[in-house]
């Protein structure tokens, strides 16, 4: 079966996809059941920052009815072993002070871009019910 030299790179890039397929698998499951967990703590955002050839770095918040930051993580890393991390020095913070520009966050461009997408989108959430109750029924259009 394999006998040219061909059948063995085939083979063995089939077998490294496979590890590389269930290391995804395992990060998936761990990434999604650490969100199930925060996820009961209170409203969550998930930001993404960077690119697509740089590498991306994901941010993860979790705040209270006045918008505190009650849990923050990060996920970042270049392999399949990264894992949520927690950001401990922007527990405390409200979403408005991570979203706003001026603010030093005293994290990597990736990582400050995550945080501020994840603090917009919860700035956007807390707006979108009282747009709802102005104009009940409507749908609009974009």
């Amino acid at each position: 079966m394999l006998d040219s030299p061909w059948s063995l790179v085939i083979v063995l890039l089939v077998v490294s996809w496979l590890i590389q397929f269930g290391f995804s698998y395992y990060q998936m499951r761990n990434y999604s059941q650490r969100l199930s967990i925060l996820r009961k703590d209170g409203l969550m955002s998930v930001g993404k920052g960077g690119g697509q050839y740089k590498g991306r770095a994901y941010g993860v918040l979790v705040v209270d009815k006045n918008q505190k930051v009650i849990h923050a993580e990060k996920l970042a890393g270049a392999t399949v072993f990264a894992k949520l991390r927690p950001v401990p020095h922007l527990v405390g913070r409200t979403a408005a002070e991570i979203a706003a520009e001026d603010t030093d966050l005293g994290l990597s461009k990736k990582l400050t871009e995550a945080f501020r997408f994840a603090a917009n989108e919860i700035l956007q959430a807390d707006k979108k019910p009282e747009e709802e109750e102005e104009f009940p029924g409507e749908l609009s259009i974009a």
